[in-house]
């Protein structure tokens, strides 16, 4: 509830402060009330003070105030000024007041109002309201005000302290030069990741200086910048960054001596992308992160168990310092991950994850109840046939420490019967710090065999039966092209060995003559047939051989 309060407290304090309209003056000077004539100038007060017996005390000082105003001559052409004011009893020993001012690292600046003498004597005793607006302040300064009589008696004064409003006033902030910082706004291109930056309410004589930058105790340049010069009229630039994290602030201030600098922030709320900068070292297997931002976080190794759950590794503890984080002596295995614990959350990155680094992996030998390890580097394994017990639990049963060359692989001396469904290997190197166990169960014997079986047969399938199928099929084709081939030649040969020429066509010869010429292309083929068979040279068989003469036949008929 306290906190609450305070909370609310602040919020109030912030706004009045931001809020709070500040008085505009022509020109600075004195006034007193009761139409006393009063005027003032600076001086040193180097004065001693003098002991009077009138009893005069610092109760002739009441109502004292000190308030801030602005004296402008333009637009953004504004001084801040202290007015300070009090109620003063007039006394025959009082001839007018010293109003000095000390800041920080300053010396002390006076000044002194005077009254006239004809003008005390007519107000003696009366009380006159003096106020006085020339000592000008910065922004933001703490002031200590000290009303001394003129003049100076001793013990006679009243001393306050002020804090001038800051640039946080909203009405400062628009008039005083050494507050206008100009105002930032951005569109994001997360494609071509360029800023387009705009700039209002900049100075209007002064060319307006932006950046990109890393904030932390300093903004640190990233090396995009650019400079608005004060005749463009658009007022807007584009700056390109590489990595969206939430320290990548636009910085922006005018181009003159001491200038105030505003800093925006486009992407303070992307904490995930300060843990991107992971790297590991497969030479020296040294993994490293190293953040773009200053931030207060503890970084862990750990394992990743199934339901997401990273499990962190022992004595694997740091926090950040100097934002980088190293950790020497690491197997690079994919469910070896990062966990960053700050005060907004814990996020967990695993660069392992896509493979990029295996560096051993234990299987079995296709085929073969034999059990496999290979390694990309050397390697000191410890390896263990254990009895699972549940889903995350396996029981010891037989150990055994595998030494394995670069690019070599080992079969290790563990019996293991295949065909046991609970029976796994508990894997994990020796030879580094930081590692993970990795439980390894070998497929069913059964599923392995039919697996083994079917990829033989497929094998024969493909390398055995169908090239010898094709190869059955090219001969006989060939063997017949052959048969056919010789038939003919035998047919022709004949022919022209017993004169037989082309008989005339239908149009000059009767029909009886055809059926003579038929019957003696057929005895002819017949005579060609027995000669074939009866030689036994012939791949054809003589059935096969008759289907062909007849085909043979019919084609001399038709010629």
């Amino acid at each position: 509830m306290m906190r609450s309060v305070v909370l609310l407290l602040l919020v109030f304090s912030s706004y009045r402060a931001r809020g709070e309209q500040i008085e505009r003056i022509e020109e600075c000077g004195v006034r007193c009330s009761q139409g006393l004539p009063c005027d003032g100038s600076y001086q040193i007060s180097l004065q001693q003070c003098k002991n009077l017996s009138g009893g005069v005390t610092s109760d002739v000082f009441s109502n004292t105030s000190i308030s801030t105003v602005m004296k402008c001559s333009g637009k953004q052409r504004c001084s801040l000024h202290l007015r300070v004011s009090t109620d003063l009893q007039i006394n025959r020993h009082i001839r007018g007041i010293y109003v000095c001012m000390v800041t920080t690292g300053m010396m002390e600046r006076c000044r002194i109002v005077n009254f006239s003498r004809a003008s005390r004597g007519r107000l003696l005793n009366e009380q006159v309201n003096v106020k006085d607006d020339c000592l000008e302040v910065r922004s933001g300064e703490d002031v200590h005000v000290t009303l001394k009589t003129w003049p100076h008696i001793c013990n006679v004064a009243v001393y306050r302290s002020y804090k001038v409003p800051g640039c946080r006033n909203s009405d400062i902030q628009r008039s005083v030069p050494g507050c206008i910082t100009g105002r930032i706004q951005y569109d994001v291109d997360v494609e071509k990741k360029e800023l387009s930056v705009s700039v209002s309410d900049m100075l209007e004589d002064k060319d307006y200086q932006l950046r990109l930058c890393h904030k932390g105790y300093i903004c640190t340049g990233t090396g995009a910048q650019a400079v608005v010069e004060k005749e463009n009229p658009k007022k807007k630039v584009t700056l390109k960054y590489s990595k969206p994290v939430p320290c990548l602030c636009i910085e922006g201030w005018s181009v003159m001596m001491d200038a105030p600098r505003v800093q925006v922030c486009p992407f303070k709320d992307r904490v995930e992308e300060l843990w991107s900068g992971i790297t590991f070292d497969p030479v020296e297997e040294t993994l490293s992160w190293e953040a773009a931002c200053q931030v207060d976080a503890t970084v862990n190794l750990c394992e990743l168990q199934e339901g997401g759950v990273c499990q962190e590794l022992a004595s694997s503890s740091q926090t950040i310092v100097k934002r980088k984080v190293t950790y020497s002596s690491v197997d690079p295995h994919h469910r070896l991950c990062m966990k960053f614990i700050t005060k907004a959350g814990a996020w967990v990155k695993c660069p392992f994850s896509e493979g990029n680094f295996p560096a051993w992996e234990v299987t079995t030998q296709e085929g073969l109840r034999q059990l496999l390890v290979t390694s990309r580097v050397k390697t000191s394994l410890s390896l263990s046939k254990c009895a699972k017990t549940g889903a995350h639990e396996c029981e010891d049963m037989e150990t055994t420490v595998v030494e394995v060359e670069k690019f070599q692989t080992v079969k290790p001396d563990l019996t293991m019967d295949f065909c046991e469904a609970s029976v796994c290997i508990k894997a994990k190197r020796t030879d580094v710090k930081y590692g993970v166990t990795t439980l390894y169960c070998p497929p069913p014997c059964s599923l392995s065999v039919s697996k083994s079986e079917g990829d033989d047969s497929e094998w024969q399938l493909m390398h055995v039966v169908v090239p010898v199928v094709a190869l059955t099929t090219a001969l006989i084709v060939v063997a017949v092209v052959t048969g056919i081939a010789m038939i003919v030649f035998q047919i022709k040969r004949i022919m022209k060995a017993a004169g037989i020429a082309r008989l005339p066509g239908p149009h000059t010869d009767s029909f009886s003559s055809v059926t003579e010429a038929s019957n003696s292309k057929t005895q002819l083929s017949k005579s060609v047939l027995f000669d074939i068979c009866g030689s036994g040279s012939s791949q054809l068989k003589c059935g096969e051989s008759s289907s062909l003469l007849n085909d043979s036949t019919k084609l001399l008929v038709e010629a």
